[in-house]
């Protein structure tokens, strides 16, 4: 690896300078991503019954073959050489699902996954190499679980999905410890706040509910509605909370989705909400500069203090990138591919962008 790219994947994340460094290919659709905090180990899960874990070991960060493949071409009628691809990236395949595996969480030590699945069932599993069987599953729900959250401590294990219940478990021995029928629609996501002692679920309908731990008591309720719409055309419930975060001290709340409606598979136009914890207060709707058709899938804080976001829809992706006190985003980065990201996540020492894409690959960006 050259000193310039040495360089480059050892430096804080410059949006305005981000790059595709590496592509793992899957023969499938991938749903969801976690990265470890070095992003050397990526797990998914995808159109398939099985937890994917790639491990970048030893390979650097950025693929060098990769690199060239990506570079513009000089004008010649010569045909460029042939450029090898890269060493593969050692996978290991974890079995424990009978269906789509859409919901993924890493424990804050990184030594837990937990992982949830189309038809209901919640597995946890060891991150320690080579672990191939879940620890424990869990049949959690009927139909589909679309959120896990691992509590701080590594204690609890909360899961959403379309029966509309959030449920808490603990992790010890997967005893339910608290069950939540307050939505009456399909839930999207759930997280623990920082603290360890509050919970929060959020629906289609942009319902984001704020739970006490460990009674399960209901505080209050924050509105993220403009993220739902009620499709005349269709007669149908589009939209909702699609992506969840808190800041590290847990002082704000993102969520992410889309406003207004463009179909039932395209729910208008990318928006994230970004609230005050402590007053429940919004703060700023961020939107793109350029609208187009495209819901925002996934969030995240960056350790520098500006939220970037995934998403997209048929036609592209892209990522967003936002700071507190401007509408609009200070850098868009489109993404190569004609599908959306649906999912993303950032190494703890934010120097890397996982993407689940929809086309069957999981891209790192630096």
């Amino acid at each position: 690896m050259s000193d310039a790219t040495t360089a480059k994947a050892t430096e804080r994340l410059d949006p305005k300078t981000l790059r595709l460094v590496r592509e793992i290919k899957h023969d499938r659709g991938v749903l969801t991503c976690r990265v470890t905090d070095d992003g050397r180990r990526i797990f998914a899960g995808a159109q398939d019954e099985f937890v994917h874990d790639w491990n970048l070991g030893e390979l650097p960060l950025v693929d060098e073959a990769l690199i060239a493949k990506l570079a513009p071409k000089p004008k010649t009628k010569t045909p460029p050489p042939e450029i090898p691809a890269g060493p593969p990236v050692p996978q290991t395949t974890l079995v424990g699902h009978d269906s789509w595996v859409q919901a993924m969480a890493l424990s804050a030590d990184r030594s837990q996954l937990a992982t949830g699945d189309y038809v209901g069932r919640v597995a946890v599993w060891s991150t320690k190499p080579g672990a191939t069987k879940p620890l424990r599953t869990i049949e959690a729900h009927v139909g589909s679980v679309r959120s896990v959250s691992l509590s701080p401590d590594g204690k609890l294990l909360a899961t959403a999905g379309n029966d509309g219940a959030v449920r808490v478990w603990s992790l010890a021995d997967g005893r339910e410890t608290i069950k939540l029928d307050e939505h009456g629609c399909h839930v999207y996501q759930t997280a623990f706040h920082p603290d360890g002692r509050q919970l929060i679920s959020a629906d289609l309908k942009g319902v984001v509910r704020h739970f006490e731990l460990p009674s399960g008591k209901l505080l209050r309720t924050l509105d993220a509605g403009a993220l739902y719409t009620y499709s005349e055309k269709y007669t149908v419930d589009v939209g909702g909370v699609r992506g969840l975060a808190f800041n590290a001290d847990g002082s704000q709340l993102a969520c992410a989705g889309a406003v207004g409606e463009k179909g039932i598979a395209h729910s208008g136009n990318a928006r994230v909400l970004l609230f005050d914890w402590k007053s429940g207060k919004l703060l700023q709707t961020f939107r793109p500069e350029k609208e187009v058709i495209a819901t925002a899938w996934g969030v995240r804080f960056h350790p520098d203090g500006y939220l970037v976001a995934a998403g997209g829809s048929r036609t592209g992706g892209y990522l967003w990138f936002w700071r507190e006190g401007t509408e609009t985003e200070f850098h868009l980065h489109t993404l190569t591919t004609r599908g959306p990201g649906f999912d993303l996540d950032l190494s703890a020492d934010g120097r890397t962008i996982c993407v689940a894409h929809f086309d069957g690959a999981v891209r790192l960006y630096a």
